[in-house]
């Protein structure tokens, strides 16, 4: 445990009481601060931010009944600091925030599929209040109508001026439900995760200890904050261990990268945490001319969790930013899930990242070997257990056994982070909740769907479970082909690889490559070179016929809100003839399935 960790937390705190106590015993220092493009866009202490979100439970408390029927509150905000004032006044009334994200604007597809999301959720939780901006309130008005709610309506910034006296102490207790996350849904429909305020406090320590994270440190990012990895890794695990979040939104990221890296240079930030694509545009977005005067040597870690995290992006950063201070050691690769509340394994805070090259051949089959020859597969270890009281097991899942080091499983978890399940889905909750290793009834595990394998003393993630291609009874997992089409030819940014099932035949596979260009402006590419070099490196390396390749302008495929890839959603679109390629190669052929 690093020295100057936190402790672990007492039996009855929530993140609300240990708010408290920063507002009590350092009320001056600064808990969260935002800023864009233009440089600091405001700040609160911790005694302003516990005042503001007292002032807003204040309003909250009294949707309640009793304890166990606690308010859903849904919290509509763009990142910033009515968003993380919401987020606490939910913490300290002892209401559920359900995460969320604010409305597009557009009257296209992408608005009309936030609609029709927000009216499943609104149905799905039935919250009693709706905070977000007031020009929405029109907007969530209807749609909560449609599914027959009349919701408190809230402006964060109205709740904070009205003549209200903060609560005077915060209301929830631990094993409370404090958070509904909805999953991002990157292979089913998303569901509601039941989050306590333990499992909060329990995974933000976690953090903290592994981390060392502390007063007076300092952590940048940019993260949603509707999504685990921004809301529990950027401001839960920061606000329990005392440090000082500046914070900025996606878009904001994704108008200048550079800006993220700046504040961590003007901060001398010690955490920073993105998903792969996010330092994957670091380097290839932001030109060495705009890297002058920067400072990374602050960095104590740079988190990253995004499925899955890319060997050639962890060196290319590391490289690239190496005269500006990084520390390739500084790059940590970490594995978590929303039904885990967020983090699961991480590696040892002072380790480097570490790499395994398997046998592509054997790696199919479900084992991992040192490649000695012919193609490989390059696994990324994502350490172990970030506690001690959590169990990561990689199981058989037809058999329900551990399996032995170096052959491929399920990942199953258990331990006090993990959520109590999906809000009123019995069934789900049993079948992803309840699982038991044979041999050991006295412990229930939550089943990830993600393919693992334990090795050099390192859990390293494979793929998931549904994504894995079936090729003449041999499993492809898409990450490893889209990494090797990534790789394939310099004009490829990211990669999606689909299996789609043969509409007139179920034993036929049909292969798909969708290759998005990494490079907005360039009008040379030859894209037929592209294609043809991306069919090529997967046929050899994985000896997988390609059916079909198709080149798309970046930001085609359909990710998650973590950058996932949604490979049901995009093969619905394939088939669907709904993407425009800039070039495709057809084969005209499926290839034999299991």
């Amino acid at each position: 445990m690093p020295t100057g960790s936190p402790s672990l937390p007492s039996a009855a705190d929530t993140l609300g009481h240990v708010l408290a106590r920063h507002a009590d015993t350092s009320p001056d220092r600064c808990a969260i601060a935002y800023f864009d493009t233009a440089g600091s866009q405001g700040s609160h202490t911790h005694a302003e931010l516990y005042e503001r979100a007292g002032r807003l439970g204040s309003l909250l408390a009294p949707l309640a009944g009793d304890r166990h029927a606690r308010p859903f509150v849904l919290i509509a905000l763009p990142n910033g600091l009515d968003y993380v004032a919401s987020f606490f006044g939910c913490v300290l009334s002892g209401a559920v925030a359900v995460t969320f994200h604010p409305p597009s604007l557009s009257t296209t597809r992408a608005g009309r599929n936030y609609d029709l999301r927000t009216r499943r959720i609104l149905g799905d939780c039935r919250p009693a209040a709706v905070i977000s901006d007031t020009s929405l309130h029109a907007r969530f008005e209807q749609l909560s109508a449609e599914v027959g709610l009349r919701p408190l309506l809230l402006d964060p910034r109205t709740a904070a001026a009205a003549d209200l006296a903060p609560l005077s102490a915060p209301l929830a207790r631990p094993d409370d439900l404090a958070l509904l996350q909805y999953t991002s849904g990157s292979t089913s429909e998303p569901k509601g995760v039941m989050v306590s305020h333990a499992n909060l406090v329990h995974n933000a320590a976690g953090l903290a200890r592994n981390l060392g994270s502390g007063p007076g440190q300092t952590a940048v990012g940019w993260l949603p904050l509707f999504h685990d990895m921004g809301l529990i890794g950027m401001i839960c695990h920061p606000v329990y261990a005392g440090m000082t979040v500046h914070m900025t939104t996606p878009a904001g990221f994704l108008r200048s990268p550079v800006s993220w890296l700046r504040e961590i240079s003007r901060t001398q930030a010690t955490i920073t945490i993105a998903p792969d694509f996010g330092y994957a545009t670091a380097v290839r977005k932001i030109p060495e001319g705009k890297r002058e005067g920067l400072d990374l040597s602050s960095l104590r870690h740079a988190l990253s969790g995004a499925e899955p995290v890319r060997p050639r992006t962890v060196e290319e950063f590391a490289k690239a930013y190496a005269p500006y201070g990084f520390r390739r050691s500084a790059l940590m690769p970490v594995y978590g899930l929303a039904e885990g509340t967020l983090c699961v394994t991480a590696l040892d805070h002072q380790a480097d990242p570490s790499f395994t090259d398997s046998s592509a051949a054997q790696l199919r089959a479900g084992r991992v070997c040192p490649a000695q020859e012919g193609p490989a597969v390059t696994l990324v270890g994502c350490g172990r257990a970030f506690t001690d009281d959590t169990d990561v097991a990689v199981v058989d899942p037809e058999r329900r056994l551990r399996m032995p080091d170096g052959e491929v499983g399920e990942i199953w978890v258990s331990g006090p982070s993990v959520a109590g399940g999906y809000w009123q889905r019995e069934q789900a909750t049993a079948q992803t909740f309840g699982a038991r290793i044979e041999g050991e009834p006295e412990r229930s595990y939550l089943r990830t769907g993600d393919l693992g394998v334990w090795y050099a003393d390192q859990l390293h993630i494979v793929g998931r479970r549904k994504d894995v291609i079936v090729h003449h009874g041999v499993n492809h997992h898409p990450q490893d082909v889209e990494a090797t089409a990534e790789d394939a030819h310099p004009a490829v940014g990211r990669a999606a690889a689909l299996g789609i099932a043969d509409a007139t035949d179920p034993g036929l596979v049909q292969v798909v490559l969708l290759a998005e260009t990494g490079d907005y402006n360039s009008r040379d590419i030859d894209h037929d070179a592209v294609a043809t070099a991306v069919r090529g490196a997967v046929t050899e390396v994985h000896g997988l016929p390609v059916t079909a390749v198709a080149v798309l302008r970046p930001g085609s495929v359909p990710r998650t809100t973590s950058g996932k890839v949604q490979r049901r959603e995009a093969a619905r679109r394939w088939e669907a003839g709904e993407f425009k390629p800039l070039a495709v190669w057809h084969s005209d052929k499926a290839v034999k399935g299991a």
